[in-house]
């Protein structure tokens, strides 16, 4: 099935393009930008948000190991989440050293927010649950050979 969409190059001439003779390298492309955009200037926010709401809590230790970051620049994104009241850090309680991150109710918010349209649909709501698992699936094996 041939999707349809504006021009994107922003020149008003309604032509409609198609994604079916767009590449996949194209079309990733395009998807990244749509949710980076989506993200915001806060792209790291953005990505530790999604990762709280999928995990509830972890340690900075984990978080900084997921995103692949140096841990002053964990510490830097988290206190300015901390500062707009998306997460809270506590003391671990069996080791006392680490900080475990978890989401407040205004972060909780703001991640599921992130995760829908602007017409508030999910944003792949066009996928079926099946189909987003294999798409995960898909993307993982892709990261995982770039490495």
């Amino acid at each position: 099935m041939e999707q349809k969409r504006e021009c994107h190059r922003g020149c008003g001439c309604g032509r409609k393009l198609s994604y079916e003779h767009d590449s996949l390298y194209s079309m990733m492309r395009a998807c990244g930008y749509h949710l980076y955009v989506r993200s915001g200037r806060e792209a790291g926010q953005g990505r530790i948000l999604a990762i709280l709401l999928d995990r509830k809590s972890m340690t900075q230790k984990a978080l900084q190991d997921i995103l692949r970051i140096q841990p002053g620049s964990v510490s830097e994104i988290l206190t300015k989440m901390e500062e707009k009241g998306l997460i809270r850090r506590q003391k671990d309680e069996e080791d006392r050293r680490r900080s475990v991150i978890e989401l407040t109710e205004t972060g909780h918010e703001a991640a599921v927010r992130q995760e829908q349209q602007e017409d508030g649909t999910p944003t792949f709501a066009a996928l079926s649950e099946q189909e987003q698992e294999e798409m995960k699936k898909m993307l993982a094996k892709l990261l995982e050979s770039w490495k």
